[in-house]
């Protein structure tokens, strides 16, 4: 009989949970498999430095010492203390640690603006109540050509189709074979999908939109075209990597993690969606229909498609089309046979989440030359230019997110979202409050949106350059050197004002990946306006919930995009949500997101010669192209 590994405890020195970690294992899969959230941007992989864990007591040999590669990665502890990364940590015995502010998974709800608009009910699924014979009723009849030929009647059908399954459900309800008012939820109007006793008037329904990061329910009212109840949470799949990259090389490496984080995801889109039904007052057999959307990868995943594919030329996806599927197949809790929609999917980075964006925008979107922006891990972008569309997406990097960023967090409370320099060179900022009014208001870090304003304000008040460099010391007093005596670092907020004790920065390396991020989503869009032939745009739409965060001067002062009037770069909240919810409400428009797939032409960057030479050409923070290498 093989020997058991040891295990030994870690405890938490401002919690009381536990984890246990077998002999060898490293402190964050262990901390993970338990429950206990810690951040990890690379997903484990010891490059980004964001698993920062505080060692406050240690059994003799718990731990080795650190690798030079670790140590590269951990600052400088403020008394004194212990630093490791906890993906790095290799647990040989008891440990005692915290968890620093900045390195704990986001649990709080994330931002997720949506726009209320009017949308027409013409809902999929629908709900009839009509009366059946009783079985003496002559000529006798089985109960299933009763209840056909009831609803066929109510619809003013000539027939319907109820299938086997929604029998089947039906018959285990207590005294099913004597009721004789039944009512029955229809899709499009001939296919029975569920079937109760009695009269249930609530008809409604829920649209899902995936992020990387987050995801948004929206609990809609299908009769009414009203949004019931909405709720956001973190993607709990985050603990595989915060960008798509890493959820793929996880499950390249052991496939078996694929059903894994589908079923971390189901999970937690059911335990928010019956948390909304709770709040609307709904039972879940009153949800009949579901739309979801998402990037590529997430799509893939909430499928049980493996995403390897799209990570590799090419880009391409296992399936395009939308998918018709029971909930229960997908795991959903909603009534069993009830149809979910998701999305089709155009290319390997263009998925259900910009098809639903597409749909929130009317007619005059494509008269001119109108751009869509959706800023994240992966810039996709969408050119509508005289009736034609063409998109393409490009891989700006997790900056946006506030990832491999020194003081980088997501969008949660305690972030600084808004930094401003005063007339007498006082640096102010705003960060995203907390929701009890009385809590620490202290900021923790920046997010995405609070890492390009800095930028920004620093280019206004010549504390950056526009080729990226910071200032000489001399310049601001907030200005550090490094040991060359060259500035590595704009200090925001003084360690006494910060909920971690230490300073929050902006460093030079900060800098660096906004101007990567930038030159790449700044090319992509060079690219495809020069393919359409575009010289001047009329308009551009942020959307996505870091797109409508930003200030329109501050992405038009660095050249985010092309130079046009500040009023004319709008902010259109979470586009894909309000699609798919479009979608939920009127069928219409999924059949409008098909022929917006099939009229989308991609344009695939990679390859491209001219690529790298806009790319460099548009490092520099300036809304025009500036020859910074000369």
């Amino acid at each position: 009989m093989s020997k058991q590994p040891a295990v030994h405890q870690v405890s938490l020195s401002d919690d009381a949970r536990l984890i246990t970690v077998r002999d060898g294992e490293r402190l964050l899969f262990g901390a993970w498999k338990c429950g206990i959230g810690i951040k990890s941007i690379c997903g484990g992989r010891g490059k980004c430095g964001s698993c920062i864990v505080q060692i406050d007591a240690a059994a003799p040999d718990a731990l080795g010492a650190p690798s030079a590669a670790e140590a590269a990665l951990l600052p400088a502890h403020p008394q004194g203390g212990t630093y490791r990364l906890a993906c790095l940590c290799e647990v040989r015995g008891a440990l005692t640690i915290s968890i620093p502010p900045e390195s704990q998974a986001v649990r709080s709800t994330p931002r997720k603006p949506f726009t209320v608009t009017a949308v027409a009910a013409r809902p999929t699924a629908t709900r009839v109540t009509f009366d059946i014979d009783a079985p003496d009723t002559a000529p006798p009849r089985a109960l299933t050509t009763r209840i056909e030929q009831a609803a066929a009647s109510a619809l003013g059908a000539r027939a319907v189709e109820l299938p086997l399954p929604v029998l089947a459900d039906f018959s285990c309800v207590p005294g099913f074979d004597t009721a004789r008012e039944v009512t029955a939820t229809v899709l499009r109007d001939r296919r029975i999908v569920q079937l109760l006793p009695g009269r249930h008037s609530r008809n409604c329904g829920v649209a899902v939109d995936i992020g990387t990061t987050s995801f948004v329910v929206f609990l809609c009212d299908l009769a009414r075209g009203q949004i019931l109840a909405m709720r956001t949470a973190i993607n709990p799949q985050a603990m595989y990597g915060e960008d798509v990259i890493s959820r793929i090389t996880h499950i390249q490496q052991d496939t078996a993690l694929l059903g894994n984080m589908r079923k971390l995801l189901v999970d937690e889109i059911n335990r928010v969606l019956i948390e909304a039904c709770a709040e609307a007052e709904v039972l879940p057999d009153d949800v009949v229909d579901a739309v979801l959307v998402g990037n590529p990868t997430m799509q893939h995943i909430l499928l049980g498609l493996n995403p390897q594919p799209l990570g590799r030329t090419p880009y391409l996806p296992v399936r395009s089309e939308g998918v018709d599927i029971r909930a229960c197949e997908l795991g959903l809790a909603i009534a069993p046979q009830a149809e979910a929609y998701v999305f089709p999917m155009v290319s390997g980075y263009i998925g259900g989440d910009t098809l639903a964006a597409l749909l929130t925008r009317a007619a005059d979107f494509y008269r001119g030359a109108q751009l869509l922006v959706d800023v994240g891990t992966n810039g996709e972008v969408v050119l509508a230019h005289n009736g034609m569309l063409s998109a393409t997406s490009c891989a700006t990097g997790p900056v946006y997110e506030g990832a491999h960023i020194r003081c980088g967090m997501r969008a949660a409370p305690g972030a600084i979202e808004r930094v401003w320099v005063q007339a007498d060179g006082a640096i102010r900022w705003a960060a995203i409050g907390e929701a009890n009014a009385a809590g620490d208001k202290r900021p923790i870090g920046l997010c995405g949106s609070g890492v390009i304003s800095a930028v920004s304000a620093g280019v206004r008040a010549r504390l950056i350059g526009r080729d990226g460099a910071l200032a000489p010391p001399a310049t601001h007093r907030q200005l550090h050197a490094n040991s060359e005596g060259e500035s590595d670092e704009l200090v925001l907020v003084r360690a006494p004002y910060a909920r971690t004790g230490r300073d929050i920065v902006l460093a030079q390396q900060d800098i660096r990946a906004v101007q990567l991020g930038k030159a790449a989503l700044r090319a992509g869009i060079e690219i495809l306006l020069a393919e359409s032939g575009v010289t001047q745009l009329d308009c551009v739409y942020l959307a996505g919930t870091f797109g409508n965060h930003l200030q329109p001067e501050d992405i038009l002062e660095i050249g985010l995009v092309p130079p046009l009037p500040v009023e004319r770069v709008r902010s259109i909240g979470n586009a894909a949500g309000d699609g798919a919810r479009a979608a939920l409400l009127d069928r219409h428009q999924r059949r409008r997101a098909a022929r917006l797939a099939q009229r989308l032409s991609v344009l695939e960057l990679s390859g491209r010669g001219d690529f790298q030479d806009l790319f460099v050409m548009h490092t520099a923070l300036s809304p025009a192209p500036v020859a910074i290498l000369d």
